[in-house]
């Protein structure tokens, strides 16, 4: 990194010396003093390019014979990555919400997040979710470097002391596996996340690429943050987005995130008119037929036809030509600069009480999702300031998206079962045990079921593995058809189900338990015209009446369960207490 400052260095001064001696031979001769101070002060200047240059020639000479001691890891960071603390603000939501989700996929799981010190030469431990890690890792370590750039896995029993390097000495079993996702800074890599486990085995495919996801979640976040430092231009402006970004719930719908950024927007601008819309394609079954139209997610200011959740045409629109271009329009007045369009759609009325117009996309993932709009009715324009900020807000917002979108597919990954759809069977604890807590503070009951599908085996065994999947399915979804939208419903195990009814007794849930019984047994599964029946046995306990402990409402669900199953099943039992 010196030799790159050198060459900056060695440049401007080549520069500045070019001048000089352009002014030399244009100052004319009758100023004699300042010829004689330029002509010194060129000496001198030649004196300090030749020992500059050769500097520079006996560093790359020491490159060559000892390339070895080169390190693989040659980055820069930008100062903005960590170093405000507005911006650790924002990495520190962006660590926690990565870690949480790797916590969530497993509870063996311990994940870390490094980043490297460029002056240091280390990747620097920056937060974790377990005491196991250790605080920096040399840039050299040739681990580190052989799995960050390779989508494998890294078995202690393989590299031991290497391995002690990452997670320092301990009493290690010899089965334990590692993960190394880089975090990417404009194309560089500048730090990592490394998840490890106890056994290998414990790493499927689905948790491999899930981890690999993880590191895309980061560098975009991060990169998103390098954005907004570069381009925001006052402290105010910036404080005031990163407010909004750390403000957002990934788990909240989108229209969430549309109002916080409405509010940013009134804080900032001066408008009669704001309208945010997003490209309709939830219905479009034709890939060429996907952003035909806008639909508007927010407005402020004067109302008018075109309110909330009205859609109008991207092509021949005025607020549709942010999203055509893929960049900003601005005008004194848009009636003369685009009198080819309409502001929405040839049905609105001819009387038009906005000139001034300040347009810009909103960008997810490179791609024009949408367009945020400013309109005045006064003849004052929007300035050039406006436009870099309504633009990077823009910017912004797609971000926002795209975090969104990505961590859904992430949660889901981590909190679903591949298979079923269904929550998995750590996600199902977790909730349960909120549920209880709910529960217990609204002073609820609930109703707690396990179900096992009979003979199951029989069926892997005579119809195949794809049979049994596609079985497993179909009643997922049959359960899921017959409890409500606020219950839950799990994949407990291979063939195991779990249910939560919330607010409810025992008594009233059995209709519930047995409507689902009678379903499955009634249905007829056929796949590749190979049809079969299968049925299921249920038990079911109630939380507080039996107890207020999870375990033991399991267990006396799944103890009810197999009397069921003793009894010849494809029916359900309550627990009986006494």
């Amino acid at each position: 990194m010196s030799s790159m400052v050198n060459y900056k260095t060695f440049t401007k001064a080549l520069t500045l010396f070019c001048l000089f001696v352009f002014l030399y031979t244009i100052i004319p001769q009758k100023y004699n003093l300042i010829l004689l101070i330029l002509k010194y002060t060129l000496i001198i200047f030649v004196i300090i390019i030749l020992m500059m240059y050769n500097k520079i020639l006996s560093m790359n000479q020491g490159d060559d014979v000892q390339p070895q001691t080169k390190p693989e890891f040659d980055i820069m960071v930008k100062d903005y990555s960590l170093d405000s603390q507005m911006f650790k603000k924002q990495f520190n939501f962006l660590a926690e919400t990565v870690l949480s989700l790797s916590s969530s996929i497993s509870l063996d799981c311990s994940s870390a997040i490094y980043i490297i010190d460029p002056e240091k030469q280390c990747f620097i431990l920056q937060t974790e979710n377990n005491n196991k890690f250790v605080e920096s890792i040399p840039v050299s370590n040739p681990l580190v470097n052989k799995f960050n750039k390779k989508d494998k896995k890294l078995y202690q029993k393989d590299s031991p002391e290497k391995w002690n390097e990452i997670f320092g000495h301990q009493n290690w079993r010899g089965s334990e596996c590692a993960i190394f996702c880089p975090i990417i800074l404009s194309a560089n890599t500048v730090g990592f996340i490394v998840s490890m486990v106890n056994h290998f085995t414990d790493i499927d495919k689905k948790e491999h690429k899930f981890h690999n996801e993880l590191g895309s979640f980061i560098s975009f976040g991060i990169n998103t943050l390098g954005v907004l430092e570069e381009r925001a231009n006052s402290e105010e402006n910036k404080s005031m987005i990163l407010e909004v970004l750390s403000d957002i719930d990934f788990k909240s719908d989108n229209q969430i995130i549309y109002n916080k950024f409405k509010f940013l927007i009134v804080s900032m601008f001066k408008y009669d008119r704001l309208t945010i819309s997003i490209k309709k394609e939830s219905e479009n079954r034709r890939e060429y037929d996907k952003g035909l139209n806008l639909v508007i997610k927010v407005i402020d200011g004067d109302k008018d036809l075109f309110t909330e959740g009205v859609d109008f045409p991207t092509n021949g629109s005025l607020h549709g030509l942010p999203v055509i271009k893929g960049k900003s329009i601005t005008a004194s007045n848009w009636q003369e600069t685009y009198n080819n369009l309409f502001r929405f759609s040839s049905a609105e009325s001819n009387e038009n009480f906005y000139k001034p117009i300040l347009g810009v996309p909103i960008i997810v993932n490179q791609e024009n999702k949408g367009s945020i709009f400013l309109e005045r009715r006064s003849k004052t324009t929007f300035s050039k300031m406006d436009e870099v900020n309504l633009s990077l807000i823009g910017r912004v917002l797609g971000s926002a998206l795209h975090w969104k979108n990505e961590y859904e597919k992430i949660y889901i990954d981590a909190t679903h079962d591949g298979l079923s759809g269904l929550l998995n069977h750590q996600t199902f604890k977790e909730r349960f045990q909120d549920e209880v807590k709910r529960a217990e503070r609204f002073q609820h009951k609930m109703a707690i079921m396990i179900f096992d599908l009979d003979k199951f085996k029989k069926v892997n065994d005579t119809l195949g593995h794809q049979y049994g999947d596609y079985v497993i399915q179909t009643v997922a979804k049959i359960m899921l058809d017959n409890v409500r939208a606020v219950d839950v419903v799990a994949r407990y195990g291979g063939e195991e189900f779990a249910i939560i009814l919330i607010n409810t007794t025992a008594v009233m849930s059995n209709v519930v338990a047995k409507r689902i019984v009678s379903n499955i047994a009634d249905y007829k599964f056929s796949m590749d015209n190979i049809e079969t029946r299968i049925t299921i046995s249920g038990g079911m306990s109630e939380y507080p009446t039996h107890t207020k402990k999870m375990k033991e409402l399991i267990e006396y669900a799944d103890q009810a369960m197999y009397e069921t199953k003793q009894n010849g099943g494809n029916d359900i039992t309550i627990h009986n207490s006494q």
